[in-house]
């Protein structure tokens, strides 16, 4: 079972943050913006702290798909480790500023200005964040027959598009309701 969170983590992981970087060069004020509206970093400090969240998250996930692509274990599980710690500060950051925010904000991640933060941003990196783990502890599988890391793969990136649209559709749905 290990074996199996961890390919799907060795997927997952990397998509997400890769999808994330992409949104971040599209849209590069958003994050900037969404991080001043969330309030809970000091004024000085906004930009810097989105910089080096898009950059944390570009070597991570550069470094993450080099070491599946390439074979090379001891970077993924490496790499997982510090996107573990990533996701996690992520996690807790969106759970704190979706309990503590006094009126609707924008998440920012990946560029994104219309999905509010809320406890579904918060699970959204916090789901990748515990498999990111898995996978920097328990390492990829010595070898796996191909079906088998097919089925992974999909199994990888169905995760991935999930969490992605998971707090969007959710506060799309919710508009809806409110409104009907």
């Amino acid at each position: 079972m290990a074996g199996l969170a961890v390919g799907i983590a060795a997927v997952a992981v990397p998509l997400v943050l890769a999808v994330s970087l992409w949104g971040h060069a599209r849209r590069p004020g958003v994050l900037v913006a969404a991080v001043r509206a969330h309030g809970a970093v000091p004024g000085p400090l906004v930009r810097p702290v989105a910089v080096l969240a898009v950059a944390a998250e570009a070597v991570t996930g550069a470094g993450a798909t080099a070491g599946l692509l390439l074979g090379l274990d001891d970077l993924l599980r490496a790499c997982l480790a510090v996107a573990a710690v990533l996701l996690g500060v992520y996690a807790l950051y969106a759970a704190h500023v979706a309990r503590t925010s006094p009126h609707p904000v924008p998440c920012g991640c990946a560029g994104d200005a219309s999905t509010p933060m809320t406890g579904w941003v918060a699970v959204r990196a916090g789901v990748p964040a515990v498999l990111a783990l898995a996978g920097a502890v328990w390492g990829p599988p010595a070898s796996r027959p191909a079906a088998e890391s097919l089925i992974v793969v999909a199994m990888g990136v169905v995760l991935a598009v999930l969490l992605w649209s998971l707090p969007s559709a959710l506060a799309q749905e919710r508009e809806r309701s409110s409104a009907g």
